[in-house]
């Protein structure tokens, strides 16, 4: 093992705690923001474990958000101190379907005005990682799902959705995951 892939491991051994701490922390949540904080920082993390075939928008990481979101602000604040490989973070805000263009990552609230078909028809594509957060929108088509589960913030992988979009995932990030086929 080199001295340049031990950092570089041990990071990710770091992140992946610390996703697994986050997994156990999220028990009885105190408050809505308290869920969106997590949120913000599991997609956040996400980043580290998922490779893009696309890595951007020149030298922007693109996350987009459908709609009004709790999400903003805590995803607001993690990205403004923070790049994914060495690129800048943006985020964009979409509020009609005709709008939504291409995004490393898209945010689709539970609370969305835009039907989920809608959404999907418009950002399936190479590249674009979507995360939802309702019951069943995994198994529609969306990536990443978030769910509480006994109080605890677990999320399913939808392995179709993420080969489609050519998204390569961690078997670390994996582990975590509740798996659709």
């Amino acid at each position: 093992m080199t001295m340049k892939f031990f950092p570089k491991m041990l990071k990710k051994s770091f992140i992946l705690s610390f996703l697994i701490f986050l997994t156990g922390f999220s028990q009885g949540f105190q408050s809505t923001a308290d869920e969106y904080n997590l949120k913000a920082a599991f997609i956040y993390n996400f980043t580290r474990f998922i490779e893009w075939p696309v890595s951007g928008v020149g030298n922007n990481f693109i996350i987009g958000i459908v709609g009004d979101s709790p999400i903003d602000d805590p995803l607001a604040e993690i990205v403004a101190t923070s790049t994914v490989n060495d690129k800048k973070i943006i985020i964009t805000h979409f509020k009609k379907a005709e709008e939504i263009s291409f995004c490393n990552i898209l945010f689709i609230p539970k609370n969305s005005s835009i039907p989920l078909e809608t959404v999907l028809e418009k950002a399936a594509s190479k590249g674009t990682l979507i995360v939802s957060e309702k019951e069943g929108c995994g198994k529609k088509g969306t990536a990443i799902n978030f769910l509480i589960i006994n109080s605890k913030l677990k999320f399913e992988a939808n392995m179709k959705a993420l080969n489609d979009a050519g998204l390569k995932v961690s078997s670390q990030l994996l582990k975590l995951a509740i798996i659709i086929e």
